[in-house]
């Protein structure tokens, strides 16, 4: 159901990796989430908590739109725009030439709609005898799932509070997911994953007790706002909702 809307998304998402120099000989590598294109200029969205645990040895990079193409020369992420308070981040890369890029959705759609989560959790980053990176650990993960309700949270942390405004989805939030699309069977975005619900505990017909969390997603339409305010230009496509309330949103 998700095969076009997934080449849509391979071509225009990618791991947001964060590099630390801890000394002369010695730096510290990670996927610290995720970012997708908006437009063929180069400018992505992603969340702006991402950003926040940063020093004077910091920095963050486009490794590539992984596994399929690395970039070389590495290159450095440009801050355009941020609304901390809803987490929103905009930035822009420096490329050679047009990339290929998500519309998002005007309007939000209803509880019960199917869409894809993805991301890039989970990844392992190894260094090869030469001391090259070995990336072949950083792998994609797309999710279907669906809208279960209308929700908005406030999420800590040791810097601020943020609200996220938008809807709850059945799927569990992985590391590295943070910034990642959620997007529908025609890869229009409807949102970016934002956080997750606290852990509640539940228990299955055996009796044996689990977590249940969910991924909580940042509506489209705030993004679009941002963009309108920072003069981005951008593709939305209208979605049709049969609730009226969201409609309004």
């Amino acid at each position: 159901m998700f095969e076009k809307a997934v080449k849509i998304a391979e071509a225009s998402m990618f791991p947001i990796f964060r590099w630390e120099q801890l000394s002369a000989s010695q730096a510290q590598i990670r996927v610290q989430g995720t970012g997708f294109f908006v437009n063929p200029q180069g400018y992505f969205i992603s969340v702006a908590h991402l950003f926040d645990d940063i020093n004077q040895n910091t920095k963050f990079l486009f490794i590539g739109r992984l596994p399929n193409e690395v970039q070389n020369p590495y290159l450095e992420i440009q801050e355009i725009a941020r609304d901390d308070d809803q987490d929103i981040f905009i930035g822009k890369l420096k490329l050679e030439k047009p990339v290929k890029c998500f519309k998002l959705a005007k309007l939000i759609p209803g509880v019960g709609r199917s869409v894809c989560v993805a991301g890039y959790p989970l990844s392992q980053i190894t260094l090869s005898p030469q001391g090259k990176l070995n990336l072949a650990g950083v792998r994609r993960y797309f999710q279907p799932s669906f809208i279960l309700d209308r929700i908005i949270v406030n999420s800590s942390s040791p810097i601020r509070t943020r609200t996220h405004d938008g809807l709850l989805v059945r799927d569990a939030g992985l590391f590295g997911m943070s910034g990642g699309p959620v997007f529908d069977i025609k890869g229009n975005v409807v949102g970016v994953q934002g956080s997750v619900t606290q852990p509640r505990i539940s228990k299955n017909a055996a009796g044996r007790s689990f977590s249940v969390e969910n991924a909580v997603v940042i509506r489209s339409t705030l993004i679009v706002d941002l963009l309108k305010r920072n003069s981005i230009s951008f593709n939305v496509n209208i979605l049709l909702s049969r609730i009226k309330f969201w409609a309004k949103r």
